[in-house]
């Protein structure tokens, strides 16, 4: 393999190609941008071709004894970092400070056998404030033969003196064409049983993430589609049975609510861009338009956006423990009042 494995990504993969070229590398880079576009393996990428003895360090060969440990991150100059959870049980997964101190350290010696060590620090963003400042020091004073490279998609909550110290490349989400293609590689064994049209459906709901089209339970994505589509068609006061019967169900189920208030608010987005007359290419779910246009043809715009704002309103008090039936209660209320 080589950089030009990074598919959708040109213009970092362009920055990171002419930094090589032109033996200007940065001693530290912040990769940013939204979750699961391929910073990561990016970074890795750029480990290897720092290093790789076939290729590098213009590129990388994906085969060689250093390309190989890189990506078995068995390499001695090679440090990955990812947040953990300090017990099974705890809340959030972050990086602590004995973590950085612990590279510090190993830092501080020469590469053992690669050309340059390289050190990945992927959730940025979830370091305490003990291990930030603790970095901070190691930015202002790096090790020679050294690059860090920060991944991070909330760039917003490191510390300004961190960015400040480092190249920021920003990276976007994927166009559909790019995930369908990195589908369809043959190391995502994932997605041998795809078929034709189930890849087609995951790469348009993918929304420019990997993540999403490769674990996206599509059964169940059909099957709430169908029961919102259902509500949505039906929702008025005359049909307060229906309401409050999908209400009750959904009360004992907390845990898929979120996502099934996601799909609402898809396929309202989606109503409300049939309804403004916008082009199909904008339309997530645009294997069912057939059953969409003529909802759409139903509702005016001031009901879907009043709709939309429910459900948005509804999502965000459940993420602050709002009582979970009578949310969806005064949802589907709203629903019916703006029908």
């Amino acid at each position: 393999m080589s950089l030009l494995r990074i598919l959708g990504q040109d213009q970092p993969r362009r920055i990171i190609q002419n930094a090589l070229e032109n033996n200007s590398v940065s001693h530290a880079y912040l990769f940013y941008g939204p979750e699961s576009i391929g910073k990561k393996l990016t970074a890795i990428e750029f480990a290897k071709a720092l290093n790789c003895v076939v290729s590098g360090p213009v590129d990388n060969c994906g085969e060689c004894p250093s390309c190989r440990k890189i990506d078995q991150a068995i390499h001695p100059d090679f440090f990955l970092l990812e947040p953990k959870k300090s017990s099974p049980a705890g809340r959030n997964a972050i990086i602590n400070v004995d973590e950085i101190r612990e590279l510090q350290k190993k830092l501080a010696y020469l590469p053992y056998e690669a050309k340059t060590k390289v050190a990945i620090l992927d959730g940025a963003e979830t370091m305490n404030p003990q291990a930030a400042n603790t970095l901070l020091k190691t930015l202002e004073e790096p090790p020679s033969s050294t690059i860090l490279i920060l991944i991070s998609s909330s760039p917003y909550q490191l510390l300004p003196t961190i960015i400040s110290r480092c190249q920021g490349v920003k990276f976007h989400l994927l166009s559909t064409d790019a995930v369908r293609q990195i589908l369809q590689q043959s190391t995502f064994a994932e997605t041998d049983g795809f078929s034709e049209k189930e890849m087609d459906l995951r790469t348009l709901r993918s929304r420019g993430r990997i993540s999403r089209a490769l674990e996206e339970d599509i059964e169940a994505t059909r099957h709430y589609r169908e029961e919102i589509l259902k509500l949505l068609e039906q929702a008025s006061f005359k049909r307060m049975d229906l309401i409050f019967n999908w209400t009750r169900q959904w009360a004992k189920k907390s845990d898929g609510v979120q996502s099934v208030l996601d799909e609402m608010l898809h396929l309202l987005r989606d109503l409300a861009v049939i309804k403004c007359q916008g082009k199909n290419t904008e339309i997530l779910n645009r294997d069912i338009l057939d059953r969409l246009k003529p909802l759409a043809a139903q509702k005016s715009t001031k009901t879907l956006i009043a709709m939309f704002d429910s459900a948005l309103k509804t999502k965000s008090a459940l993420t602050a423990n709002a009582n979970l039936q009578l949310s969806l209660d005064h949802m589907l209320i709203q629903f019916c009042e703006a029908a």
